[in-house]
C-alpha cells in the first residue's frame, strides 16, 4: 500500500486537520451553550443544537442501527481513504487542499458517529417559511468543497 499512499504533505494534512479541530470545536461548544434552546443570530440564521441519526436531510435514520452505525462509519472511512488517494494522485495544490476540507469533514462527522451513533448539527438556515435542515462545520465542509472542486475541474477543463 506504501505505492498508493505517498506523503500527502502539508497541502492536504493542514486543511484535514483544521476542518478536523474546528468542526468537534464547535460542536462541544454548541452543546455546552445550545441545551434546550436556540439563539437567532441572523434573520436567516439560527444556533439551534439537534441530533442527527442518519445523513442529510436526516435521510436513513429510521434504519435498524445494527445496520446504520456500520453502514455510515464505513461510508465515512471510504471517503476520508479516497480524498487522500486521490490527494495523492494529483499535482494541483488546490485539489489536494479541497480533497483535506472534504477528508477532514468526513472525520469530524465519523467522530461523532463512533463516540455518540449520531452527529451533532446546529446551524440551521431558514426564509420566512423555507427552512434548510441543520448542519455543521464538516457539512458545511464537505459541501462547499464539493462544489469547489466540480465548478473548478469544469472551468479548468474548458480552459484546456
Amino acid at each position: 500500500m506504501g505505492k498508493f499512499l505517498k506523503n500527502p504533505g502539508r497541502i492536504y494534512l493542514i486543511p484535514f486537520a483544521s476542518v478536523f479541530i474546528l468542526d468537534i470545536s464547535t460542536k462541544y461548544i454548541a452543546e455546552a451553550f445550545l441545551k434546550d434552546k436556540s439563539v437567532e443570530v441572523l434573520p436567516f440564521l439560527e444556533l439551534v443544537l439537534i441530533y442527527n441519526k442518519g445523513i442529510a436531510f436526516g435521510l436513513l435514520a429510521d434504519l435498524p442501527e445494527s445496520f446504520r452505525i456500520p453502514f455510515l462509519i464505513g461510508s465515512a472511512l471510504l471517503g476520508m481513504l479516497i480524498t487522500l488517494l486521490y490527494a495523492n494522485s494529483v499535482r494541483d495544490k488546490f485539489v489536494k487542499a479541497l480533497m483535506g476540507t472534504i477528508g477532514g469533514g468526513a472525520v469530524g462527522n465519523l467522530y461523532d458517529r463512533i463516540l455518540f451513533g449520531e452527529v451533532r448539527d446546529f446551524i440551521y438556515l431558514h426564509y420566512g417559511p423555507y427552512y434548510w435542515p441543520a448542519f455543521n462545520i464538516a457539512d458545511a465542509s464537505i459541501t462547499t468543497s464539493i462544489c469547489l472542486f466540480l465548478v473548478y475541474s469544469l472551468v479548468k477543463g474548458r480552459s484546456r
